[in-house]
């Protein structure tokens, strides 16, 4: 099964490099003449430069490319055109545009509609708020990397995010994810700060940051399930665990009860983000589906009758609920080992190269598509940088595991760690395309940085660095 090949060689090598590279440092102590040099260094400085070079990359590429949208080829020609439809006052519409919908969550293209409200339609303004967005991602990363560990890892994951070619080229590229990350990233923050001095105030803006964020992408409406792991496993307070996770998930679900008002009143079921889930676990959950063809039966292979008789998307995401439920009650090891393919094929890489493609697919007037060797070189770079960071990061979590008596503040790392393993349990039963990996790349740059510190500079920095230093890193 070619979908199970994890990584590529070049990746392999790449990290075959590093390791023995550290080791040969570590010999001709020139880490030592390294860190003196870097400790000179502002901190503050070295972040602007950081935050330039992800400025300067991302703008790069979107005044470069020659894409332009809406292209039928990606999801941007229905975001546009309910953003459009919203703007004008026809509401939330199908692609059609005859009939209302709650198909995908309302969060971007209603951000949009505001967007080109105020300052008219303009696909260049998406393309800057994107950039906004991904450079702010870039300085969240510092930041959380600072908070659970040392501003040395903060400032190499938010380099190796800053230059991560997937993010750099989804730039271009209309997605929710833009947005969903920043709020993602910024709920976890309060979360992680809460976590090491509690006060209430952070959970409630974290739920109300939290709560918005799931109308972008639906992957955070249930955090208060890591929260709740972390205070109780982790911290050793299943009382706080429990009240913070009820409050989060209170805060976060109040947030849905307006679109759910609505979806009752226009479909006819109080549906709280999305009519696209029930169709998502019957296509990842019946009998012909696998890690990477998710499609449903048809009526000869056992197919739901009700399924594809279905005239509404209320109805069809009923059925998919339902169908998927009994096949997963039905076959309960096989539903284990799909979801656990599904998320090893998400995980992997294989060529498939979706940023890329996405980002040719309609080409503006005067401009011409770039050449075949050019779009695969862009290719080999995305997924060989991929699988580097990945296999960096799975050396990270080890070496975090095995790591001795850590402090609460670094305990709090656990949030990266469990938050990746919340957003794969959800692809596990759902879908696992490749684009979906999009939104916790960041988190991997947090892992690789956390392996790279630990293989080169850790043992030196906790010698050298005065006691005070150490606790104001």
């Amino acid at each position: 099964m070619n979908y199970m090949v994890m990584v590529g060689r070049k990746p392999k090598t790449f990290v075959l490099v590093i390791l023995i590279s550290a080791l040969i440092l570590r010999r001709l102590k020139i880490i030592d003449k390294f860190y003196e040099w870097f400790s000179k260094i502002s901190t503050r400085s070295l972040l602007l430069l950081i935050l330039i070079i992800a400025f300067s990359l991302r703008l790069g590429w979107i005044i470069w490319s020659p894409h332009t949208a809406p292209s039928a080829g990606t999801e941007d020609k229905y975001m546009l055109q309910h953003a459009h439809n919203l703007m004008v006052g026809k509401g939330f519409l199908t692609p059609e545009g005859n009939q209302f919908s709650a198909e995908r969550p309302i969060g971007y293209p209603l951000l949009l509609s505001i967007l080109f409200r105020v300052f008219g339609e303009k696909i260049w303004l998406v393309e800057w708020l994107q950039v906004i967005c991904g450079v702010s991602t870039v300085f969240l990363i510092y930041y959380i990397g600072r908070q659970t560990i040392n501003k040395y890892v903060g400032l190499l994951a938010a380099m190796l995010l800053a230059i991560y070619p997937t993010s750099v080229l989804a730039s271009k590229v209309i997605l929710e994810e833009h947005m969903f990350i920043l709020l993602w990233l910024g709920g976890i923050s309060l979360l992680i700060s809460d976590f090491q001095k509690p006060n209430w105030k952070k959970i409630v803006i974290a739920g109300l940051i939290l709560g918005i964020s799931a109308h972008f992408r639906t992957y955070s409406f249930a955090m208060g399930l890591v929260l709740l792991f972390l205070w109780s496993l982790v911290r050793k307070d299943i009382r706080q665990g429990l009240l913070r996770s009820l409050v989060i998930q209170v805060l976060i679900l109040t947030f849905a009860v307006p679109w759910a008002v609505r979806n009752y009143y226009k479909l006819g079921k109080p549906i709280p983000y999305t009519s696209i889930i029930g169709l998502a676990l019957y296509y990842a959950n019946n009998p012909v589906s696998d890690a990477r063809s998710q499609i449903p039966p048809t009526l000869e292979q056992g197919g739901s009758p009700e399924f594809f008789n279905a005239k509404t998307e209320v109805e069809r995401d009923q059925a998919g609920k339902k169908e998927a439920m009994k096949w997963i009650s039905n076959h309960p090891l096989t539903f284990i080992q799909k979801g656990i393919a599904r998320t090893i094929y998400m995980l992997g890489i294989d060529r498939e190269g979706w940023i890329v493609k996405d980002n040719f697919y309609t080409i503006r007037e005067g401009r011409e598509m770039p050449p075949a060797k050019f779009s695969s070189g862009l290719d080999n770079m995305d997924n060989d940088y991929y699988g580097g960071i990945f296999l960096l990061s799975l050396i990270g979590f080890f070496l975090f595991c095995v790591s001795g008596k850590p402090t609460l503040k670094e305990k709090s790392f656990w949030f990266i760690i469990m938050t990746i393993a919340y957003y794969l349990s959800i692809v596990a039963i759902t879908l696992g395309h490749r684009k979906y990996r999009f939104a916790i790349e960041p988190f991997f740059c947090l892992l690789a940085a956390y392996a790279l510190i630990q293989i080169f500079l850790e043992k030196f920095i906790g010698k050298s660095m005065p006691k005070q230093a150490i606790i104001n890193a």
